[in-house]
Parts: structure tokens; sequence; C-alpha cells
């Protein structure tokens, strides 16, 4: 029944969670860190999120011609990736259909650059049902007189009795899906639409194939927190001044000292985006004859109070600051 594939479909999803969930622990009991650090690699660790939609495993119609008309066919598919579990509806497929389509988009989020996913299908080979519909669901037109207990009696032919496992009530057994065939893929292959299933059965009647369509979405989080050197004018003479500093995002707020970070509002903030800056980079002595010196400059609409100084200077209709 659709029931009973329902519940092999959340068996399976439950099993692989448990594993997933296992050598999670197990990793982190070895390395010790949620995410190892890779030597070599920026402090600023990039993440996103990537979106699976549009599954399709093109069939082999021979194959499904020859199978038995009584014969159900149930795909699944599970998407993996460390300790994230995710799975598809499950489809059917008719005899007459071409093709395998899941309608479902599915959503992974803080992955970085270095990820894997694997994609698994499964299937499972039922009989029709027999049972008539109002049979299943003990559904009696006319005889709703009878109390439930005599309805019960008199349909007691339908009531499974309970059993146990012989393994003990803690027993968990093997979900009754099967392994179809899976692909593998990382960044480098997200514009790709269509893969080679690996380790498909001779009898499938899978193509070998799987088409989907991927969407990525970069979000790097940025923050950091140090002394920075600022260069100021004080009523026209250049003075530098030590700031503490946090960029956060792609704002950068500066205080005199560390602890007014949390006590005060910053002395001044510079939001990164409106930079016009295109290469930042240590400036040439005859700019600034301090070592480890960078530019950031901005560009905005000139206004009738701009007067030019050492910070400021006029371009035309343009301040640049």
């Amino acid at each position: 029944s659709r029931e009973q594939v329902e519940g092999e479909r959340l068996l399976l999803v439950a099993t692989h969670r448990r594993q997933a969930a296992l050598n999670e622990i197990q990793r982190l009991k070895v390395e010790g860190s949620l995410r190892p650090a890779i030597p070599g690699s920026s402090e600023i660790q990039e993440s996103g999120s990537l979106t699976i939609s549009a599954i399709t495993l093109p069939l082999r119609k021979d194959q499904l011609r020859a199978m038995d008309p009584n014969v159900r066919l149930h795909f699944v598919c599970i998407v993996r990736h460390l300790d994230v579990i995710i799975a598809t509806p499950i489809v059917q497929a008719a005899h007459g259909d071409s093709c395998i389509r899941f309608p479902s988009t599915l959503k992974i989020e803080d992955l970085y650059s270095d990820f894997k996913i694997t994609i698994e299908v499964y299937s499972l080979e039922t009989r029709a049902e027999i049972l008539p519909h109002e049979v299943k669901y003990h559904i009696h037109n006319g005889q709703m007189k009878k109390t439930p207990k005599k309805l019960l009696k008199h349909e007691s032919k339908l009531v499974m009795p309970a059993v146990q496992s012989p393994a003990g009530p803690s027993a968990v057994r093997s979900p009754a899906f099967s392994l179809s065939g899976y692909v593998i893929f990382s960044l480098k292959e997200v514009s790709r639409q269509q893969f080679t299933l690996n380790k498909v059965p001779k009898n499938s009647p899978l193509e070998g194939k799987l088409q989907m369509h991927v969407e990525c979405e970069l979000l790097v989080s940025v923050e950091h927190r140090g002394f920075l050197t600022m260069f100021e004018d004080v009523s026209g003479f250049g003075a530098w001044h030590r700031r503490w500093c946090l960029l956060k995002g792609d704002t950068l707020s500066y205080w005199k000292y560390p602890d007014d970070e949390r006590k005060k509002t910053p002395i001044g903030s510079l939001e990164l985006q409106g930079v016009a800056t295109t290469n930042v980079g240590l400036v040439s002595r005859d700019i600034c004859a301090r070592p480890h010196t960078f530019l950031l400059e901005t560009i905005r609409p000139a206004e009738s109070g701009d007067v030019e100084s050492l910070t400021v200077v006029r371009k035309g209709s343009s301040t640049v600051i």
C-alpha cells in the first residue's frame, strides 16, 4: 500500500540520518573541531547555499514494458552532505513513462567551497493493491448503525495482530528500498545538468543518467577586529590616530579603545560597498611615506559646502574623500 511505501521511505531516511550522526560524532572525537582548518587557507571562510530542483531520471522503455503489469516501481532520491540528509517524496513509475520527475526542491545551507554532495537513487518494487478502497479504509456505507466494537469484530480479518521482532523489541530492520545508483559532485560541477549514475543494477529500468538543475548562492561572513592607524585632517594639519576597528560584513567601524566597542557608538564608520578604489594595496612612498599604508577612496556628488583639504578633493561634479 501507499502507507507501507511511505513507511519504508521514512525508515530509509531515519537509517541514513542515524548513520550520518554516528559518523559525525566519531569525526568530532578524532578531529576536535566543527570544521578543521585547511593549511594555507584564509581566515575568512566563505559559505553559501545550494538548491537542487527538477531531478529527472530517464527510463529504459523496453525494460519497463517487460515488467509485470501488477508490479509497481517507487523511486526516492536522498541528498547527503556530512550530517545533512534530505529526501524527495516518493514518485511512482507508470508503464508508459519515459522518465521519472521529482517536483520537489531541495536546499542545503552553510556549504563551504570544498563541499562534496552525494545524490543516491533508491527504488522499491511492490505489487498492486488488491483491497478495494472501501475495505482498506473501513468505509461501510449503510452499516453505520453498528457500534465500533461490533464493527471491529465483524471485520477482524482486516486487523493485523501485533508481531514482535525476533531480534527483540528494540531491534530495527533495514529498509526495503535498494540502491539503484548515485552521483557525487562538487562546486566545479554545479553548472552541469546531466550526470552519469554509478552502480546501476543490470535489471534496473533506469537508463543510467541523472538530470537536475543546481543553483548556488555565495555568502561571505566576515567579522574581524584589530588596530588600524588612520589619517585625519585636524585644522589643516595631518594627524595619525590609532583606532580600534571592527570589520563586520561590509562595514568598517572604529573607536578609540577596544572597550568602547561595547559601551559607545563608533567614532565613525565606512561602508565598503561605497568605496571607489578598485584594487586596494600598499600605496607608493610618493603618496605616503609611512610603510604598510593603504588608501580607500569614496566618491559622492559634490555639495556647495565642500572645501578641498588633505582628505577632500573636488573633481568637477564629484567629491573624492
